[in-house]
């Protein structure tokens, strides 16, 4: 190959050309990703679609508790929050029938039933119509959020997905923090149902724009990633889920985000709930700051998921450490904290798209947020056993200890991949691709009809046999 530019001559431009191609591209990161054509629908598109996510809770819960004690409100949410089985579900369907097929009409269920559940609060109906309408509400959410990082993914250059996935989670980390002061000013200005109008917008606005950015472009099917099927070449009812690197992905999702939730359930009751709420806000921009870094970085420099996890639980003993020493040294420690959040988030999201089997890229996602909203439950459980039993910080050594769960876990999600792919290099050996197979029979059918003697190769040394063509 190193001699292909100085001494074929015949032909030689054309070759030059193939090669040329296959250099990696000097720009990457986010002034690349900045550069491909559509970005800026596929951005407006990913921030409503975060947007919905940050508000919906919320909005609920101030729509309800506005004619309705608070703990009514607060179950009504809890109810809602059931709903999120149903995401690995509609992930299924979009793989399935298309995001087309699919958007529209869950769109439409949704809107309807909380225009439904906005009609009852405002004429104080029975409680009863709430929590159903409540729960279909979540049931048929949109997936818009899901449907966000697999069209990053599909529309990306590869050398920019990374970046695009960065991006992807700063936004939610966004959202998460003004979608809930959007819920409340609102309330307070306009009425206590214009949250739930805004949440439902912004995924109306969201499927008009990711459809728009995709229009044109369906799932790519990797034919080296086949979907997995069971006995008798069926599509296995599990899914995704017969993969067993993915499987221990899931229980690394759902562990870092038991350590997340600890701790954020930890600072309020460590340092107040004034304190508490803005020590929180500074793990957010944290995790802006590290999910911006991540992504600018080159390939070789990107720390793996265990790394991350490692120095989550190295940072979350930090946090306990200086807990109980002055404010500063607090919020350092929870910036320290913070800057490991992004990244995994990167981390996970990334690995389950690049595990995800074949025609699986939308419900692999979902199986991803699935276990993470898992874990925020155990994370938050977990610390509120913590606290009641020792103290806050004890909270925070919680979460050390589920970060360092993560890291061993996510350990065995490296070795499966290795495992996966040194298999299936040795399945590639064995059973070529057609068209590998087409171009060994014509080298065999060249190499047959050449004018060598008998037990002679072409260089002069000797061979076994040789089979004339």
């Amino acid at each position: 190959m190193v001699g292909w530019r100085g001494t074929s001559r015949r032909g030689g431009g054309k070759m030059d050309g193939v090669m040329a191609d296959q250099r990696p591209s000097a720009r990457y990161g986010y002034r690349s990703l900045g550069a491909e054509p559509g970005f800026r629908v596929r951005l407006a598109g990913a921030a409503a679609s975060k947007l919905q996510a940050g508000m919906f809770s919320f909005a609920l819960l101030y729509a309800v508790s506005a004619g309705r004690s608070y703990g009514v409100a607060a179950l009504v949410v809890a109810v809602a929050a059931l709903g999120g089985i149903a995401a690995p579900f509609r992930g299924r369907l979009l793989d399935r029938f298309g995001d087309r097929r699919v958007l529209w009409p869950i769109l439409t269920v949704h809107v309807g039933s909380v225009t439904a559940l906005s009609v009852n609060e405002g004429l104080n109906g029975p409680v009863l119509a709430t929590f159903g309408s409540a729960l279909v509400a979540n049931v048929s959410m949109p997936p818009v959020g899901v449907l966000s990082r697999v069209m990053w993914r599909r529309m990306s250059q590869p050398q920019n997905v990374r970046s695009a996935l960065a991006l992807d989670a700063v936004l939610t980390d966004l959202a998460f923090v003004f979608g809930p002061a959007l819920v409340g000013l609102l309330t307070e200005t306009v009425s206590p149902i214009a949250g739930l109008v805004v949440s439902s917008g912004s995924s109306a606005l969201a499927t008009v724009l990711l459809l728009r950015a995709q229009a044109g472009r369906g799932p790519v099917r990797d034919p080296s990633r086949g979907p997995e099927r069971g006995a008798g070449g069926a599509r296995h009812w599990a899914g995704p889920l017969v993969l067993a690197p993915l499987r221990w992905l899931l229980l690394v999702a759902c562990l870092f985000s038991a350590a997340l939730h600890a701790v954020q359930i930890a600072l309020p009751a460590a340092a107040g709930r004034s304190a508490g709420a803005a020590l929180v806000s500074v793990l957010s921009v944290g995790s802006i700051v590290g999910g911006l870094v991540v992504g600018a970085l080159r390939g070789r420099w990107v720390p793996r998921l265990p790394v991350l996890l490692l120095g989550l639980a190295l940072a979350c003993v930090a946090l306990a450490v200086v807990g109980r020493l002055p404010l500063g040294l607090l919020v350092a420690g929870c910036l320290l904290v913070g800057l490991f959040i992004g990244p995994t988030f990167v981390a996970l999201y990334g690995d389950a798209g690049d595990l995800a089997p074949s025609g699986t890229e939308a419900e692999t996602q979902s199986w991803t947020g699935a276990a993470i909203q898992l874990g925020a439950a155990v994370g938050a459980a977990a610390g509120a056993a913590a606290i009641e039993g020792w103290a806050p910080l004890a909270a925070v050594g919680v979460a050390a200890v589920l970060a360092l769960s993560g890291f061993g876990a996510g350990l065995r999600v490296v070795r499966a991949q290795r495992h996966r792919s040194r298999s299936r290099l040795d399945g590639s050996r064995k059973n070529p691709p057609p068209a590998e197979r087409d171009e060994a029979g014509r080298l065999s059918a060249v190499t047959n009809n050449l004018d060598v003697p008998p037990a002679v190769d072409p260089g002069g040394r000797g061979v076994s046999a040789r089979i004339k063509g």
